[in-house]
């Protein structure tokens, strides 16, 4: 199944009740589908940041669709979700005005909080912060490393990892990027978080060749609905990855070197550098080499079956 119908097809049972203070509290279950799959059999981790934020609250009744953009999502992804599985959440919005406010709360743990409320709809950043950006951009392009990744090309050079959206569109059409065009011709949320985190887990990955888990995921999106024959760009800046002190995740040994949890920004403009779609921070960690061994050996289990 295509990952937007997929999306738009999310097996969710609802049930919300009114609290005093006009605090809503819900709770349900979430059955997704395969086509999300990341690690083998779970929740591809920029699937995290939309699911288990949007379409919860565009289900709260007391929600007015036309106010969901521009909105911030920030999203703990400490243990996977399983597919084909119902997995109960629990909810609590609150509107107040022009603004609203959700967390949600997957598996009753802890380890899967969720928080989206609105955001001012000003622009996501400075001319400062974008000229910044572009400078990267314009130093860094063209790279002489890339690699395809589900059908989607990664440049990746010093002080940036990026992708472009035009590339997988016209050479890919299995792409990831062209399973994300929803029926209506546009770009989505879905496109946004799996996208940056694409170039925020390389940015850190490309470093020792090896592959990272995403822990932790910020974004904000100015908008719902990008055209899909727009030129975009996904951009990760390398120069201010940094490592998270406060993470209690044990460091693991890749070649010789330990490594443990970091942040990277992350954005989405055009091409031109005019339009800011999405800005955030996607904190990852490397795969233990004895998991990343098994994750394999799943993997060609389930493609030799």
């Amino acid at each position: 199944m295509p990952i937007h119908e997929a999306l738009s097809r999310l097996i969710i049972e609802f049930d919300e009740t009114n609290q005093p203070g006009g605090e809503v509290r819900a709770h349900g279950t979430m059955r997704l589908g395969a086509a999300l799959e990341g690690p083998p059999g779970r929740l591809h981790g920029g699937h995290h940041a939309v699911v288990r934020t949007l379409p919860i609250v565009e289900r709260v009744t007391a929600h007015e669709h036309a106010r969901t953009f521009p909105c911030s999502v920030d999203v703990s992804l400490l243990r996977s979700l399983e597919l084909e599985e119902a997995i109960p959440f629990e909810a609590s919005y609150r509107a107040n005005g022009d603004s609203w406010q959700l967390t949600t709360r997957f598996e009753g743990t802890d380890r899967l909080i969720a928080h989206a409320h609105s955001i001012p709809d000003v622009p996501l950043m400075d001319a400062a912060e974008l000229s910044h950006w572009r400078a990267l951009y314009d130093e860094s392009s063209p790279s002489e490393d890339s690699f395809q990744m589900f059908g989607v090309t990664l440049y990746v050079a010093p002080k940036l990892v990026w992708l472009e959206s035009h590339d997988p569109l016209r050479t890919a059409p299995e792409s990831q990027h062209a399973a994300l065009v929803e029926p209506g011709g546009t770009l989505g949320p879905a496109f946004v978080s799996t996208q940056l985190d694409a170039v925020g887990a390389t940015a850190r990955g490309a470093i020792m060749r090896h592959p990272h888990f995403t822990k932790h995921i910020e974004i904000q999106f100015a908008t719902g609905h990008i055209p899909s024959d727009m030129h975009l760009i996904c951009l990760a800046d390398r120069t201010r990855l940094e490592d998270d002190a406060s993470s209690q995740t044990p460091p693991v040994e890749i070649n010789g070197q330990v490594y443990g949890t970091a942040h990277v920004p992350v954005a989405l403009v055009d091409a031109a550098f005019e339009q800011v779609y999405a800005t955030g921070r996607v904190t990852m960690h490397p795969v233990d080499p004895e998991k990343f061994e098994a994750l394999k050996k799943m993997r060609k289990l389930r493609t030799d079956s």
